[in-house]
C-alpha cells in the first residue's frame, strides 16, 4: 500500500497568491503583509520570502497623500487595491458579507434544532 502526503496549507497558499496579486496590481503602496502569530513580512526594495506555512491575515497599503488601508488578502480586497471600489465600498461590503455568513450559521443552527426536536418527539 502506498502513502500520498498531501501538503494542507491550501488556505496559506490562497491567501498568499492574492497578496501576491494585490501587489502587483495595487495603485496603492503596498507596505507589509502581517501574517499569523503577529508578525509582518515588511518590504524595503526587495522580495520578501515567505515560508510558505504562515498565513497572511492583511495587506497594508498606503495611497500618495499617506492613509493606510488595512484589506483582507480575498477578492474583495483586490478589488480595492486595484482601485474598482472605495474603502468605504470595500467595508460595506466585508459587513454584508459577514451578515450573510451569519445568517445561514443561525438558520443552520435552527434547522438542525428544530430536527432534533422533531426526532426526539418521533422517538418518545
Amino acid at each position: 500500500m502506498r502513502v500520498v502526503c498531501v501538503t494542507n496549507n491550501f488556505i496559506e497558499q490562497q491567501a498568499y497568491d492574492i497578496s501576491q496579486e494585490i501587489r502587483k496590481c495595487s495603485i496603492y503602496k503596498v507596505v507589509k503583509f502581517e501574517v499569523s502569530g503577529s508578525n509582518s513580512l515588511e518590504f524595503h526594495n526587495q522580495d520578501v520570502q515567505w515560508n510558505g506555512k504562515d498565513l497572511v491575515t492583511k495587506v497594508i497599503l498606503e495611497d500618495s497623500k499617506g492613509i493606510y488601508y488595512s484589506i483582507s488578502p480575498d477578492t474583495l480586497g483586490l478589488r480595492f487595491a486595484k482601485g474598482e471600489i472605495t474603502y468605504r465600498e470595500y467595508k460595506k461590503l466585508i459587513k454584508a458579507d459577514n451578515l450573510k455568513v451569519y445568517g445561514v450559521s443561525f438558520l443552520s443552527i435552527g434547522i438542525l434544532i428544530v430536527g432534533m426536536v422533531k426526532m426526539m418527539k418521533f422517538l418518545i
